[in-house]
């Protein structure tokens, strides 16, 4: 008869060391997945703002070269309105009526009164976007189209807010007076007036709720520009509270340009500037959005 053989058993030390080294190996895999899935969003991101650049582009193509307003004003409970992908719409952004050539709607059910209530319970001037598409990829949940994730370069393109006299401040504007659409910033990734604050300061995002300041995302849709006029000047908060892009991706902002190409940027390659709390400043440099390479900010005597 052949004698039993006896398998042999892993020690305890052993085991011990196979688990530290599969710790080990997940410790370094972890900062590139995380790497990796980050750069996914913001390339999706890109993909996003390139999608609005076309809509941009269609809007100004079938409105007599003139481009998109940052937002209709508010006269009363049903005006101002424009037709978006899906019917009318009270007060809609740059965004929503961009729809027509993005051929996506942005409001499963758009209000044409702020006194109407949608299906989802929202009314009329605060609707949330319903597809990907008008939200940045890594702050999904950023969906009100007041306090969203995306805001466009209102001053200089198109500022539609109505000044004393009933007049828009800077709308309409050709798209011919702007000199260098190539360096000029349309959209971009927006923090909202949390830009005002230190970051140990700034509050997280609750859609819907457009009273704190200090939140981000609030007045997400106005993008202010680095330099803002500290006497006739314009901002989402003006003179106290501005907004500014957010590096949202790994140190960076995306932005699309008025010639249609989206990239990445560092705030400070943007323009603009930070103070000793890492607070954004209102002194910033406007060459790359005011339209002509120079840095000038936006008051009711600004001439491209």
């Amino acid at each position: 008869m052949r004698p039993r053989q006896h398998r042999e058993a892993f020690t305890l030390i052993e085991l011990l060391v196979v688990v530290a080294i599969i710790a080990l190996l997940v410790g370094l895999l972890m900062p590139a997945l995380n790497g990796a899935r980050q750069q996914a969003r913001a390339s999706t991101c890109l993909s996003n703002l390139r999608n609005v650049g076309q809509g941009l582009v269609m809007y100004t193509m079938a409105h007599g070269d003139v481009l998109v307003p940052g937002r209709l004003p508010e006269v009363d409970n049903c005006n101002w309105q424009a037709t978006i992908v899906g019917g009318l719409k009270y007060r809609p952004t740059f965004l929503a009526m961009a729809s027509l050539a993005i051929g996506v709607a942005p409001f499963e059910d758009p209000m044409d009164c702020k006194n109407k209530t949608d299906r989802f319970g929202e009314p009329g001037n605060k609707q949330n976007y319903s597809y990907g598409v008008y939200v940045c990829t890594a702050v999904p949940t950023w969906t009100d189209e007041r306090n969203g994730s995306y805001g466009y370069n209102y001053q200089f393109l198109g500022n539609s807010r109505l000044d004393s006299s009933s007049a828009f401040k800077n709308w309409p504007v050709n798209i011919t007076k702007i000199r260098h659409p190539g360096d000029t910033v349309a959209v971009g990734d927006s923090m909202g007036t949390a830009a005002s604050h230190k970051p140990s300061d700034r509050q997280d995002y609750i859609n819907n709720d457009s009273s704190n300041p200090a939140r981000f995302g609030n007045e997400g849709f106005n993008l202010d520009p680095p330099h803002i006029a500290s006497s006739n000047g314009e901002a989402a908060g003006y003179p106290d509270e501005r907004t500014a892009v957010d590096p949202r991706h790994r140190g960076r902002g995306n932005v699309l340009f008025v010639d249609g190409h989206a990239s990445g940027h560092t705030v400070e390659q943007l323009g603009y500037k930070l103070d000793s709390e890492s607070k954004f400043t209102m002194d910033g440099d406007n060459s790359l959005w005011c339209g002509s390479r120079r840095d000038e900010p936006w008051t009711p005597q600004f001439l491209p």
